[in-house]
Order: structure tokens, then sequence, then C-alpha cells
């Protein structure tokens, strides 16, 4: 190549970059500003521009795909290195390429110019002017594309703009337009009835209340099938027969169905105050309401009264008919099937004496008998009663029915419509025919379609018959049974007494019904109830047995399922209360004939509650589940361990020899139960307190016995750490003092020793006493002042609390209402309800009949429950409390924040107001934490808008606090300490 060639073709290498893993460089012809840059594919170098012609964006870190091609990074415009023309391949030589064009190498590209090497002549400027005409052509439309973005803005803003008046103004005028619906309904003298897609009444007019003399309130809601007469409404059913989907009114169906519906009705007396409303009759019209776009929106209900058109009616055919009726008589005398002829609304107008015969009643009683329906429908000795038409369907069709006598005969009826609107029916005894057809009717569907497994055997028990359903359970065909034995679905199981009994039984002429297990062909075992009949021939003689049966498998499984789960704990699988009262039971009665000595062991586990607050009742679960476990390692099998609940377990040790029986078995408890349990990634130490108690030397009945157990846990749990304790002398005298206790508060209010004291609740911005808490007290002529807290626990756990609680009730009303005659207007008095009131199903009756009783409002009572009583039974608890709720009683929840249950529980009570336990107020003025609960509690009361009370108030720094943690009321002794009914009326003269 020439010297002059070989220049103009070198490439001078500026820089040498590594991009995606392999070397590209960047390079200009030699004596050039022209920026190339250099690429490898499949082992060769090509040349192209440094910038993308379009984008004027650097090349240089481009992805280079598989086929050839440089990506430019801005806009994806490919550059194919083998058919792209501006593309050249070179060769490396020392520090530079070598291009194989021959001649001068020119690139078309709007790249900048190396400003490393400026060459100030003609051609540069050119280029540089060019390169800035393309900016400013870009810069010109990115200005147009963002001018054209903010116009389309301006636009959609003000569109928006536009709609909402218009949705605004539209709004407006749907609310006129409504009010004019409602005066333009409300003016028309014609009742009409609105309802939505679901048939439920939507818009009532004053015209129709007033018809139905209810308010549209009452109605809205509700089905427009309520306000029909039983009749009217099964017409329309009979009409208009319902879908399976259809769940609408029937009313509602009947409109579907015939759009424009329209037919005589008769309205019911919904209330029970306008009766005549139900003897008048209305012309019903019906029809369906559709959005513009076609949607069913509803159903519109118009009626207008006819009772006088239709009592015109009547008498003019009245008239007609009695000229018709001695021709008629005379007439039906000769025929020899039975006729009567009926008005149009069913009144009996002639007969002859075949139909009387035909319908079993004596000619003078007939002559008595009013309707069709009292002759028809309401003739008791008329087996078949539904099966007869209604009297609307007679008049403008034809039927035929049969009905059945109580005395076996069978009359088949036919109807036709007359002339005048009314209707003929005529009767022929058809009996014996119908016995035959009967008699196969009977054996295809009771026998072929019958849902039971029917088999018919032989005296030696060879199957002679089967039905369907027997191939159905068993798997046998009716063509591999008949002729085998029954015995071929025996499954073994049954003893060899259980076939004895059953063929003794059958073999004398009596039924035989039991369960037994089975065997299908496929030789699965399944449950059956089963039936054997003998069947007599003429003589009396059994000739077959029919045995009917049905597949129990799965009722046996639920019932299992079901029995396990009522006598099991369903968190440990341990048995629960029910079953060791039973063990008890049966160890008493061993104890009593064989003399053995049994022992309860009452547990209680100790820092439970810890568990369940730091790591969550899931992981207090998994605990109660290890604890059972490790209970059962202890026990032996003759042992019964048993969940009460909660954290309570019990064991009943049967057969011991001597105390150390139940001793071991304690330490031993104790010993595994302390030993630390792994739940998830924690290890946790408890404790357990243990009551031990002995039969027979301790009692002799269950309900003493865990009683005793429980006293003597109660001791354990007393000592610090895990301990037990047997019953002893001390805990019988215990129990003997509460006894007595027992013993005198039966005649507690006989002998008049109760009294009632009232303890004043004050508003703690204005000091105005705005209630009082009823509070029981108890002096006995014979054992003196007894505490509440003494005899209040005794009397729930006897069962006195009901009686107690109610004569607390009671003169706790009869006090509002003797202050009421002398016009004191005493605020709301509050009375307490243990958890046993709370769930005793005739409190909201008590209630109601006291309030009555001594004519005290509902608003002047207040009831106070505990958390823990609101828990005891939520369900049931949360029944009884919306019932108070719905007498008007307000009610107050004691103790707040000493439970354990959910505040999303505790959200979901009817309660009108939340008493802080003085527990927290104590301390108020001392921790912080104290501060913070009852900061708490107000706040959450208030969210919840509930009123917040304080008890336990004997500090007047404590009542400043309260005041400033915005407590709304109080009460305790710094107020008023509990005070009789004459010291709180002047209390409450006084305070205003």
């Amino acid at each position: 190549m020439p010297a002059h060639d070989q220049r103009a073709n070198r490439l001078i290498i500026e820089r040498e970059i590594n991009i995606h893993g392999e070397l590209r460089w960047i390079a200009h012809p030699e004596g050039k500003n022209t920026r190339l840059l250099i690429v490898k594919y499949q082992q060769q170098l090509y040349a192209l521009p440094l910038f993308c012609q379009h984008a004027h964006v650097s090349l240089l870190e481009a992805k280079l795909d598989d086929s050839g091609k440089v990506i430019c990074p801005k806009h994806g415009l490919a550059t194919d290195l083998k058919s792209n023309p501006n593309v050249f391949t070179v060769q490396r030589q020392d520090n530079c390429f070598i291009s194989n064009r021959h001649g001068l190498i020119h690139v078309e590209t709007v790249g900048p110019s190396r400003q490393e090497l400026p060459l100030p002549n003609q051609e540069t400027e050119k280029e540089e002017q060019t390169e800035l005409d393309v900016l400013k052509t870009v810069n010109s439309a990115l200005q147009k594309k963002v001018l054209s973005n903010l116009e389309s803005m301006d636009s959609m803003l003000s569109e928006v703009e536009h709609k909402k008046v218009e949705l605004e103004a539209n709004n407006r005028h749907l609310l006129s337009v409504n009010q004019l619906i409602d005066s333009i309904t409300n003016s028309m003298e014609e009742f009409l009835i609105v309802t939505d897609n679901q048939g439920r009444i939507t818009r009532v007019n004053r015209y129709a209340e007033s018809i139905l003399n209810v308010k549209a309130k009452e109605l809205i809601g509700s089905s427009p099938d309520n306000f029909l007469r039983d009749e009217t409404l099964t017409e329309i059913i009979d009409q208009y027969p319902a879908n399976n989907w259809d769940q609408r009114p029937y009313l509602y169906r009947a409109v579907y169905s015939n759009n424009g519906f329209e037919q005589e009705i008769r309205f019911r007396d919904p209330t029970g105050r306008h009766k005549d409303i139900s003897n008048k009759f209305f012309l019903l019209k019906g029809t369906l309401i559709y959005s513009p776009e076609g949607k069913e929106e509803g159903l519109i209900l118009s009626a207008t009264d006819i009772s006088v058109v239709k009592a015109k009616e009547k008498q003019k055919r009245q008239a007609d008919i009695e000229k018709h009726l001695q021709l008629l008589q005379s007439t039906l005398s000769t025929i020899s099937q039975g006729v009567a002829m009926f008005s149009g609304i069913g009144d009996l107008q002639t007969f002859n004496d075949a139909f009387t015969h035909n319908v079993n009643v004596d000619p003078d009683v007939l002559s008595q008998i009013p309707s069709y329906e009292v002759l028809f429908s309401g003739n008791k000795e008329i087996l078949n009663v539904q099966t007869i038409p209604a009297c609307q369907k007679l008049i403008s069709n034809e039927y035929q029915w049969i009905q059945t006598f109580r005395d076996g005969r069978i009359i088949e009826c036919e109807s036709a419509p007359t002339p005048t609107g009314g209707f003929v029916v005529t009767t022929r005894d058809i009996t014996q025919s119908q016995k035959n057809e009967e008699h196969i009717r009977l054996l295809s569907t009771t026998v072929e379609q019958s849902s039971s497994e029917v088999v018919i055997t032989d005296t030696k028990g060879t199957i002679v018959y089967v039905n369907p359903m027997f191939t159905e359970n068993t798997g046998y065909t009716a063509e591999e049974a008949i002729g085998q034995k029954s015995s071929i679905v025996q499954s073994g199981e049954m003893s060899s007494e259980f076939y004895k009994e059953l063929w003794t039984t059958i073999k004398a002429s009596n039924s035989w019904k039991g369960e037994i297990l089975n065997r299908k062909k496929s030789g699965e075992k399944f449950w059956q109830s089963m039936s054997v009949t003998p069947i007599f021939d003429n003589n009396g003689v059994i000739s077959h047995y029919l045995s009917l049966k049905a597949d129990i498998t799965k009722q046996k499984r639920a019932e299992k399922r079901l029995r396990y789960q009522a006598e099991h704990d369903l968190l440990t699988n341990l048995p629960n209360r029910s079953v060791l009262l039973h063990q008890l039971e049966d160890s008493i009665v061993e104890a009593k004939e064989n003399h053995k000595a049994s022992a309860v062991l009452f547990m209680d586990l100790d820092n439970f509650k810890d568990v369940n607050d730091t790591l969550g009742h899931l992981s207090g679960d998994i605990l109660l589940k290890h604890v059972a476990r490790r209970l059962e390692l202890c026990s032996k099998p003759t042992d019964l361990v048993a969940r009460l609940g909660g954290d309570e377990f019990a064991i009943v040790q049967n057969n011991i020899t001597c105390l150390d029986d139940p001793k071991h078995l304690a330490e031993q408890i104790i010993s595994s139960i302390t030993q630390p349990f792994k739940v998830d990634d924690h290890l946790l130490h408890i404790g357990i307190s243990i009551g031990i108690t002995l039969l027979p030397s301790d009692g002799l009945d269950t309900g003493i016995l865990l009683q005793n157990a429980d006293m003597a846990m109660y001791e354990a749990k007393g000592v610090s750490g895990s301990h037990y304790h047997f019953f002893d002398l001390e805990l019988q005298k215990s129990i003997q003092h509460k006894r007595t206790i027992e013993t005198h508060l039966h005649n507690a209010i006989e002998h008049d020793e109760l009294t009632l004291l009232f303890q004043p609740k004050i508003d703690i911005q204005s000091g105005v006493v705005v209630g009082a808490e009823a509070l029981l007290r108890w002096h006995s002529k014979d054992l003196g002042q007894v505490s509440p807290a003494e005899f209040i626990p005794i009397a729930e756990r006897s069962g006195l609390i009901i009686k107690l609680g109610a004569w607390v009730l009671d003169n706790t009303l009869k006090h509002i209402s003797s202050w009421s005659k002398v016009n004191i207007d005493a605020p709301k008095i509050a009375v307490n309800l243990s958890t046993i009131q709370l769930l005793d199903v005739n409190l909201i009756t008590d209630i109601k009949e006291a309030l009555t009783a001594h004519h005290v409002p509902a608003h002047k009572l207040e009831l106070e429950i505990t958390e823990t009583a609101a828990m005891s039974d939520p369900e049931l608890s949360q029944a009884q409390l919306e019932a108070i709720k719905g007498i008007g009683v307000s009610i107050a929840l004691d103790d707040f924040g000493t439970g354990y249950s959910s505040l999303s529980y505790l959200a979901s009570l009817p309660v009108d107001r939340i008493k802080i336990d003085r527990s927290f107020v104590n301390d108020i003025q001392f921790t912080n934490q104290s501060k913070a609960i009852i900061e708490s509690i107000i706040h959450l009361g208030i969210i919840m808008g509930k009123i917040v009370i304080a008890e336990g108030v004997e500090e007047k720094e404590q009542l400043s606090l309260l005041q400033s943690l915005g407590c709304h009321e109080v009460q305790g002794y710094y107020i008023s300490k509990p005070i009789t009914a004459d010291e709180f009326i002047h209390f409450l003269n006084n305070k205003g």
C-alpha cells in the first residue's frame, strides 16, 4: 500500500476502556476530528460513529447483542455491524488501527468534534452549525410537548370542576324530585307501596298507612306478603309457583311472572287494631320498575278499594241465583252423581241428595255450611285436604281431584265454571277402584323410590326382593342378591346372640328394631339402622319378612365425635369436668360397696397468667398441653387426669392404700411441673398448687369432695412456691362456718335482717349528685353484722344470690317509688348483678315485672356487672345485656381493668358507664403506673362514648388527679360513705 494511503487509513487511539467485560476503544482518523468507537464482535474489530445519529447519545456503553447489533441506550435504535454503511472493519497495529477502506475515511455523524484536536477550517464550522441546529430543533419540540401537556391538564381540571357542579345540581334536583314524589303519593287516595329488587318495602304512602293502620317505618324493609290474608297469599302461590332460585316475596314473584299483574285481594290486620280491614276487597295491581338502562329496580304495588262494588255485584248475583234455585234443585234430584253449586266466592247455593251422601254430611247440617272452603278445605272428615283446589281457581278453570274420607271412602270430584261466575262440583264414589290403584302406587313409590333399603326374604332368610337403595348401599345388584341368603352382607362383627335374639323376636310374629354393622360387596363395613317385620298371608301365617335399613355410618361417627367432644377438653384432649364427676361417683360406689379408698387432687398452675400476659394466649395454650402430658406421665393407668377449665386440673387417684400414695403423687407432680417448659424459643418456669381430699374419710358427695379439694388447694396456694395441702380440721371448721352463714342467710329475708345503704355518686366537675349505688347489708340476730365480702360469695355458690338480688332490686325500686310520691326527683340508682343473676334466664322478666309493680321508669335504674361476669358466658351475657338495654335500663361495667377479657369484646358490650376499680384509685398519687392505667381507661371510655366513674375515692388529692385526667364521675368515702335512705335524701337536698 502506498505510504500516503496508509496514513489516510490509520485510526489514532484516544482511550481504551473495559465495557461489559470486553475492551472497547475511542479513536479518530489521523488528521480528522471525527470520533469513532471500535468494538470486537466474533473475533473481528469494527469501527462505527461514537455518537448515535438520532439521539446524540454516546454508544460507548451501548449493548452489543448476539446478532451483531449495537443498541442505542436512549431510543433503542440498532446499528448492524455487518450491513450499516457507516460501519467498517479495522485491524490492530501497534498503537493504532488500520482501516481496510481505500481512500479517505468519511463517516456521517452528528457527534461532537474532538476538542483535543481542533481543526479550524470550513468543514469543522459547518459540522458545529449542523449540531447546533439539531439541538435547537430538539429543544423546540420539547417545548411544544410541554405546552401541549399543560393545556391538556388545564382542560382536564376544567372538566372535573364542571362535572362537580353538574353533580351537585343533579343531587339537588334528585332531592326535589323525591320530595315531589312523596307529596304526590301521599296525596293519592289509593294504596301505594314500592319495593326494591329483592322485594323489601322501601316506600309507603299515607293512604296505605291508614289502610293497614301501621306506620311506614314499621313496614319499611319487610315483605309485602305480610299484609295479605292467608287465603289471598295461598291463591297467589298457587297461581305463580316459585322457582328454587327465586327467594323473593311471593307477591314479587307473581308480578315478575306476569308484568301487568292485577288481582282482587284482601288485606290482613297486621296489628289486630283494625279488624274491619280484613273484610274489605281491594283490586291490587303490580308493575315492575326498570332503570333507563333496563335494569330491574323494584316493584310498585297499588290497590283500590272495591268493597262497595263487590257488595253490589254480590247482591245482583244472589237475586239471579235465587230465580233458578228451584228449577236447578228439581233437576239435580234426578241425577245419580252428587252435584253442588257454589257462587263465585264459594257460597253454597244448592245440592242434591247424592252429594250429601258422597261428602258424608247430613242434609240439615249441609244447609248450615256456608261455603266451599268450610265444606271441603275445612271438612275434618276429609284426610287429604291439601289436594283440594282453592275456591278462586274453580271459577275460571275445570279441575279434577280425589278426596279420601276418614271412613275409607274415596270420592272423585270434578268442577266446572258456571256462566254466572260461580262453579259446580260433581262427586262420584270410586273407593274400590282406587284401592287397587293405590296399592300399586304405594308399592312403586314406597319401595322402588324409597330412600331406605328394602329387603324381602322368605321364612328361611332367602332374599326374594331388593329395591334400588339396597344396590346403592351394598354394591350388590338385584340379580346378585335375589336367591342368596340375607347373610351375604353380614360383617362377622355381630355376636351369635345378636342374631339369635333377632330371629327369636320375628318368629314370634313381633317386629325387631336395632343397629347392625354390615359389610358391602367391596368389603367396606358400615353401620345400619334396621327394622324387620313379619308379613302374613291370608291365613295369618308368616310368609315373608320385610327388612328396612338405613345407612347411619356418618351418624355413628358424628355421635362418636360429639361424645368425645362432650367428654374431653378440646385443647389438651384430657377428660373434662363431666367425666371427672362420673369417675368420682364410681369411686364413691367403690368406697361404699368394696371399702376402697381414693384421693382427689385439685391443681391450679402458679404464674400462668404471666405467660398469657407476656407471650400471649397461643403460648399459654401450648404450655397447657405440655402440662397435661406431664400430668399423664405422673399418673397411673387406673387414675383419671382431667382438665376442669383455664389452668385448673384434677386427678382421681383410685385404690390408694395409705396417705403416702397421694402424697407421693403430689410430690412427683410438683417435681415434674416445676421443671422448665420449652415453648417456641422460651424456657418457661411455672409452679403448681395442689389440694388433696380423701374419700370416704372426707366425704361421699362429689360436690363436697371437690369443694374440699378446692379449699385445700387455696391453702396450698397461700404458701410461697409450689406446695400441696390435705383437707384438714381447720378447713372443716371454715366450711362449717360458711355453712352456718348459709343456713342463717336462708332466713335473713323472712326475719327482716337485710337493709339497703346508698353511696352517692357525683359529677366530678359540678359536684352535683348524679346517682347512687344500692349496697346490701346483713345484721343477723344470731351472728351479728356479717360482711358482704363473706356472705355474698356464699350466696353465689348456694344459689341464694337470685333471691337476694330480687330483694335488693325490689327494695331499691320501692325506695325510688316512695321518693317520687313525695316529689323527690332522685337520680339513677345502681344495683349490682352477680354472674349467676346475669345468666339467669328469668332475669329480664323479673326486671320488667319489678319496674311495673313499683311504677318506676326504666331510666331510673342502672345495673352494675363485673368484667368477670360478662366473660363467664360471652354469648348469653351479650344477649342478656342487649335485652336489658332494650327495656331502657342503663348498664355499668364494674371493676374495669381487673379482668382478662379482650377490648374488642368489651367494646361490643352495650354498657353506659365504665367504673375504674378502687385498686387503681388507691395508688393514683403514689405510682405512675396506676395513674397511667386510669388515664388509659378514661381515654378508652371517651373513645367508646362511655361515662367513666372512679370508685374508692378517699382523699382530696385523688379527686383532684381524677379531675385533671378527665374522669366524669366519682364515688367513695371522700364524697360520702354508704348511708341510709333518709340520709341519702338529706345528702341529695344539700348537694342539689
